[in-house]
């Protein structure tokens, strides 16, 4: 371990027995259990904000989650003496949520539906409530869809036109009309009345609820860290990380974001899909107007957008080729993905 990451464990009330590098972080063995000492570079703010919440889940029934080791000055934030910033969280051994796997994307989901569950009544400051809230939807929609228009102005009129750019003027149109249609049909949805009721009820969003935050725990190993010599039971075997996008707002935005991910993963198995719906809502009914939602924001082409806003605000004379391949990926997926989408509808 590095000097400067050696200096702020002194601040401390931990006895470690061995420590060993992670992804841009070090995990430690402690006699409290596995601790995760990562760099830091928001605010004080936020991370006061992500305690509160941790520590409300936790009293609600969810206690696996990465919560914050306080320092002996009673502080999240620790500064060496170059002004680094550290925190430590707690940590989990287990293996990040496996896409390919249908069994660990059932466990993920049902863990999706219990953690909703327990980010409900979340008490925050009046400062708290202001600062960390969903933006708009139909704004942020809005903005993107603007962009692809633009976007693809911009390449028709380009006279040199490299492999993507040509593979993209002939795929963007059905992507754009996508886009469209999923903005209008957003109209006829009560989007409005959902988020001021999610703000009154206190619901929190994880917002970045992806299999790398998802961890399957080693049965043997979760007993040890639940510090359980009984049965474990299924919803102990899951552990979720990363609230560093958590916000107030719509939790249905968290099933979607998991639900793309892994369709586009599984060529958007109909099956599939169907089943992390029916897992969810074991435990959490979705209304009529959440599923409608739900249809709007898979029926978006967000990873379209996200590869015309990576070619636009890189260098365009040289673009990867696995961008190419993931624009070819996407419209083989166009015909499977709306059969899905029609099920959904009628679900």
């Amino acid at each position: 371990m590095e000097d400067r990451s050696q200096e702020v464990l002194g601040k401390y009330d931990l006895r470690i027995y061995n420590t060993y590098r992670t992804r841009g972080a070090y995990v430690l063995e402690t006699d409290q259990g596995l601790k995760l000492l990562c760099g830091y570079e928001g605010g004080e703010g936020r991370l006061e904000f992500e305690d509160t919440i941790k520590q409300q889940i936790a009293a609600n029934g969810y206690e696996n989650t990465d919560g914050y080791v306080r320092n002996c000055a009673g502080s999240i934030l620790s500064v060496n003496s170059i002004g680094e910033k550290f925190v430590i969280k707690n940590w989990y051994d287990g293996e990040e949520c496996n896409l390919k796997k249908e069994d660990k994307i059932c466990l993920a989901t049902s863990n999706l539906a219990r953690l909703h569950n327990c980010m409900v009544g979340i008490e925050v400051s009046s400062e708290q409530k202001q600062c960390y809230q969903q933006g708009n939807l139909f704004t942020i929609l809005e903005k993107r869809t603007r962009e692809l228009k633009r976007v693809k102005s911009y390449i028709r009129e380009r006279k040199q036109k490299n492999e993507f750019e040509v593979c993209y003027l002939s795929e963007c149109e059905q992507f754009y009309q996508d886009a469209l249609y999923a903005m209008e049909y957003m109209k006829q949805i009560p989007y409005c009345t959902l988020m001021c009721n999610s703000l009154d009820r206190g619901m929190i969003c994880h917002g970045n609820y992806t299999y790398h935050n998802v961890f399957i725990l080693n049965l043997n190993k979760a007993a040890n860290q639940l510090c359980s010599a009984a049965e474990v039971h299924e919803s102990d075997m899951v552990a979720t990380s990363n609230f560093e996008k958590a916000v107030l707002g719509l939790q249905i935005t968290d099933l979607y974001q998991f639900i793309r991910k892994v369709m586009e993963k599984n060529d958007w198995n109909i099956s599939m899909g169907q089943n992390i719906l029916k897992e969810y809502q074991k435990q959490r009914t979705l209304s009529k107007a959440e599923k409608h939602l739900l249809y709007v924001l898979l029926l978006y082409p967000e990873k379209f957008w996200k590869i015309t806003n990576y070619y636009y605000n890189n260098k365009k004379s040289w673009i990867p080729q696995k961008n190419v391949q993931k624009l070819i990926t996407l419209t083989d997926q166009i015909d499977s993905k709306k059969e899905f989408l029609d099920q959904l509808l009628k679900a």
